[in-house]
């Protein structure tokens, strides 16, 4: 038997999970579950309270824009532009440019 046939036979042979290790991932999983449906609901409930307030808000907001829309439509669409383009754009363009998360 060559080396290599036994490095492959060893890398193929897997280890008995042993009842310990799959209790633990069991624990883990419904754990994990359960953060995760908290940061869901406070999630949702600050998207709701946001939601409210740009309600309450939309008659001064109303003015506001409509007099600033204008001057900023250009500037709204180059900044459009750069998005869909860094969204569309591959992995290596946004680690190049420094934008890269993790």
């Amino acid at each position: 038997m060559t080396p290599d046939d036994q490095l492959s036979l060893f890398l193929a042979e897997r280890p008995a999970a042993s009842r310990a290790d799959l209790f633990t991932a069991v624990v883990m999983q419904k754990i994990e579950r359960r953060v995760f449906i908290q940061r869901i609901a406070v999630a949702g409930g600050g998207s709701a309270v946001v939601g409210l307030v740009a309600w309450a808000c939309a008659p001064a907001l109303n003015v506001l824009v409509g007099a600033l829309a204008p001057g900023l439509a250009p500037a709204a669409a180059a900044l459009g532009l750069v998005a869909i383009t860094l969204v569309v754009s591959s992995s290596a363009v946004r680690q190049r440019l420094g934008l890269a998360a993790g």
